[in-house]
């Protein structure tokens, strides 16, 4: 049994940018190559950010290329159940970092 998840095994090879000067200005920088800093730094370029992203190792190498895909830790119910129990406005004053991530959800 291989111990390297599918993904990671049958991406093709990114290039080594060891080395290489980072951009003189940027609006953000992410740090980390994982499922939040792909995301951050993806939605942001989207907005017309100019986004670095700065990882040490390869994207998604870390715990994100290694979970079980629980990407909603915390969230049991399914989005539309969550939309039905808590209205189009999320949980309100819940401090769960789930709940937190409503925002982005949403958006």
């Amino acid at each position: 049994m291989k111990q390297i998840p599918y993904w990671l095994d049958t991406a093709p090879a990114f290039p080594d940018r060891t080395g290489k000067p980072l951009p003189d200005q940027a609006d953000l920088v992410v740090i980390g190559g994982g499922l939040t800093g792909l995301s951050s730094a993806y939605h942001a370029a989207r907005k017309g950010a100019r986004v670095v992203l700065v990882e040490k190792d390869k994207v998604g190498s870390g715990a994100s290329g290694r979970n079980g895909s629980m990407c909603t830790q915390g969230i049991t119910i399914s989005p539309a159940e969550a939309r039905k129990r808590y209205g189009s406005r999320g949980p309100g004053n819940c401090t769960t970092p789930s709940a937190r991530r409503w925002t982005w959800w949403r958006s």
